[in-house]
């Protein structure tokens, strides 16, 4: 995104402060990374996870998804040796994961514009940790919210107004932008201006999210329908 669009949603004409930003599917294409992760752990057991599955627990916190795993394919496992074998998995392939295009783009697009930006994940620390990485977005006071730093995760509104709360900002002057129906929901909960930007097609928002295809366009929509 250039200079010259960003001066056309006008720097500070705008309600907004912040940006609230989703992390895995969102800035990351690190989904199929995590049904990698996954499928590696239950298959110790000898369960094979058809491809079907993932619809089913896109965005969820690690409890809920293993509570799913645990009822639908009889794992015998804990939650703890499930989350050491699916998160050291993860960890040691996060290199591979590929930045989304266009995220990048639009959050040094943010940045021009003076708005504070964070991460809010439904994600251990230790996969936001090497999200970050990955993201090249490691730096002194940077935010970011994690399953960990919460009790209740998505869809619970907590975690974003966590992150407001850390930015010093009210909910209503942010804008999340998610992927996920469980994500949007909380964002929304919250009381956070919310963007869709699903990888998944398929998936359901609730019915007064119209997910978008392009980011760019949405965001320059959203800037200047509020200057």
């Amino acid at each position: 995104m250039t200079n010259e669009r960003t001066n056309q949603v006008g720097q500070g004409n705008h309600p907004f402060r912040a940006v609230l930003w989703d992390i895995d599917g969102t800035l990351l294409l690190s989904e199929s990374m995590h049904f990698r992760a996954l499928r590696h752990a239950v298959a110790t057991e000898g369960v094979e996870v058809p491809d079907e599955f993932h619809h089913e627990i896109v965005g969820r916190a690690a409890k809920v998804v293993y509570e799913k795993c645990r009822q639908t394919f009889g794992l015998s496992m804990s939650f703890d040796q499930w989350r050491r074998l699916k998160y050291s998995y993860y960890t040691a392939h996060a290199t591979e994961i590929a930045v989304r295009p266009g995220a990048l783009e639009a959050w040094r697009m943010f940045g021009e514009l003076g708005l504070r930006q964070a991460l809010v994940s439904n994600s251990d620390r230790i996969v936001v940790n090497a999200n970050i990485r990955v993201l090249g977005l490691e730096e002194p006071g940077f935010i970011s919210v994690s399953i960990n730093d919460v009790l209740r995760g998505k869809p619970d509104p907590e975690p974003y107004e966590r992150a407001a709360t850390l930015l010093g900002v009210k909910p209503h002057q942010c804008i999340a932008i998610e992927d996920s129906p469980t994500g949007a929901q909380a964002a929304l909960a919250a009381g956070v201006h919310t963007i869709a930007w699903p990888e998944d097609w398929m998936l359901e928002f609730p019915p007064n999210i119209r997910p978008v295809a392009e980011l760019e366009p949405a965001i320059r929509e959203l800037l200047q329908s509020t200057i």
